[in-house]
Order: C-alpha cells, then sequence, then structure tokens
C-alpha cells in the first residue's frame, strides 16, 4: 500500500522558516556589553524577555526615546540594560521601566 503523504511540503515550509529566523538573528550588528562611551550617570537595569540578537536594537531604540538618555546598550546574553542618563537629567525610574515594557520585555530591578 503505497501512502498519500508526501513530506516535501512540510521540509519546504520548515526550511523557509529556519532560514528566516537564522537570517534575523544574524542580521542584526551586535553591540557591546559594556557601559556607552558618553559623559553621565550610567545605569543598569535587568531585562527579561530577550532571547537572540535582535531582540535588543529594538529596546535600546525605545529606551533612547526617554528624554534625558543619552545613551543605551542592551546585552540579550547578560539580560542587561545599561543607560548613560544625561549629566544634570532627572530620569525616573518608572519611565525606563515604562519603555522596557513598550518593547515587550520584563522589567526586573536596577542593578546600579
Amino acid at each position: 500500500m503505497k501512502s498519500t503523504l508526501s513530506l516535501r511540503p512540510i521540509v519546504a515550509v520548515l526550511t523557509i522558516a529556519s532560514t528566516f529566523f537564522l537570517i534575523g538573528c544574524a542580521s542584526v550588528p551586535k553591540t557591546e556589553t559594556e557601559a556607552p562611551l558618553v559623559a553621565g550617570t550610567v545605569r543598569t537595569y535587568e531585562v527579561f524577555g530577550m532571547d537572540c540578537p535582535s531582540c535588543h536594537g529594538g529596546l535600546e531604540n525605545l529606551v533612547k526615546a526617554v528624554p534625558g538618555i543619552v545613551g543605551a546598550k542592551a546585552s540579550w546574553q547578560d539580560k542587561r540594560l545599561t543607560l548613560t542618563v544625561a549629566e544634570g537629567a532627572d530620569v525616573p525610574d518608572e519611565a525606563v521601566q515604562e519603555a522596557i515594557s513598550k518593547a515587550n520585555f520584563t522589567a526586573g530591578e536596577r542593578l546600579r
């Protein structure tokens, strides 16, 4: 008896999906996990939910839109967000945590 089920379409779909996933994660430039090289106060926060390199780019952009933030570096491996706050700027932790939430991640504690 011959099987009528063909695996070709399933294999094709899985191959295409895997390729797009790998291209998406690999195409994002890697950022360093060190503090940004900008004058100001450096803060570090825990961030949960980042699981690939493409995750931290959007987070950095949203946090840099917070008034008073002049630099942002996120690390999905370390689950950390390092910010530089402009000298004399008043940036409440709640504003940073709101930006983290807008990026669809979970804000942890402020570590420093």
